[in-house]
């Protein structure tokens, strides 16, 4: 797979991996065709900076980084609840 195969956007909290490759091999008998599909959605976590998203692909891996803006998630202290 190469780069121009794979595209990457991001929207709404959601980052979003599509790639689709196409092979063809022929000869003077015979003709193969190889085809491929994927799609990956990954939900941000909070404070997720959309506009600070990177992609390198490097020697067939493709890491995408994602920046984390000022917010972040404060914890919650959640109540328990029981049965008597």
């Amino acid at each position: 797979m190469s780069p121009e195969d794979i595209d990457v956007s991001i929207g709404g909290g959601v980052l979003t991996v599509q790639a689709e490759r196409t092979e063809k091999d022929v000869t003077k008998n015979h003709s193969e065709i190889r085809y491929g599909a994927m799609s990956r959605s990954v939900t941000l976590p909070p404070g997720a900076d959309e506009n600070d998203v990177t992609a390198d692909y490097t020697d067939g891996m493709l890491t995408i980084s994602v920046g984390l803006g000022a917010e972040k998630a404060e914890a919650k202290h959640v109540e328990i609840r029981h049965a008597n």
